[in-house]
């Protein structure tokens, strides 16, 4: 029997090892990147949710046009909206605006035009 017939030599599966070792180590870093994005995304799509309440809330209540702001909790998350109006050059519409912020990510805004009566 030829000695290269036997199995792998002890300096082949140290190289194995370490190769899956390395990419063990890069997998679980991009696991946790991908942890952040999720993180990231879902208080962005509960800002957006808030100030698409906002905005309903001004819309349906008939509130009057200006500044305003505020502080809304929803579980353990605070969040700061402000909300302003702005005039159009369409004689008869304004436009709505409210931008939340969840700590320390961007700020989120939407807006909706509306009839003035």
């Amino acid at each position: 029997m030829n000695r290269s017939e036997c199995g792998f030599t002890l300096i082949e599966a140290l190289a194995a090892l370490g190769i899956a070792a390395t990419a063990l180590v890069v997998l679980m870093g991009r696991l946790g990147a991908s942890a952040d994005i999720q993180h990231t995304l879902t208080l962005h799509e509960i800002a957006l949710d808030t100030a698409s309440n906002r905005l309903a809330e001004q819309v349906v209540n008939r509130e009057r046009a200006g500044d305003s702001d505020g502080t809304i909790e929803q579980g353990n998350l605070r969040m700061q909206w402000r909300g302003w109006t702005e005039e159009t050059e369409m004689d008869g519409f304004i436009r709505r605006n409210v931008a939340v912020k969840v700590g320390s990510e961007p700020e989120v805004s939407l807006f909706v035009y509306q009839v003035t009566e």
